[in-house]
């Protein structure tokens, strides 16, 4: 499986995750975000707070959304308190 950084995530993706991190008050920065595709096609973003070790995997690609979930994720707080 090849891992790929953040960096390397589509624009639009970049920008949500951005977003999204911003609506509750947390630095995208605050994240370490990398994805893997397997042989078969599957691609599963990984993401891990830096500094709480909290992390999280979400299934992404054709009829997912990973972004919704990570977004619930945040709001919850499961990566920890949010400051908004």
């Amino acid at each position: 499986m090849a891992t790929r950084p953040f960096t390397e995530f589509p624009a639009d993706e970049q920008q949500q995750v951005l977003d999204a991190c911003r609506h509750v008050g947390l630095a995208a920065e605050m994240f370490d975000i990398t994805d893997e595709h397997d042989g078969d096609g599957v691609r599963r973003v990984s993401v891990r707070r830096v500094g709480t070790d909290k992390t999280s995997v979400y299934e992404a690609g054709a009829g997912t959304s990973w972004m919704e979930e990570f977004e619930s994720d945040l709001e919850c707080g499961l990566y920890g308190p949010i400051t908004v």
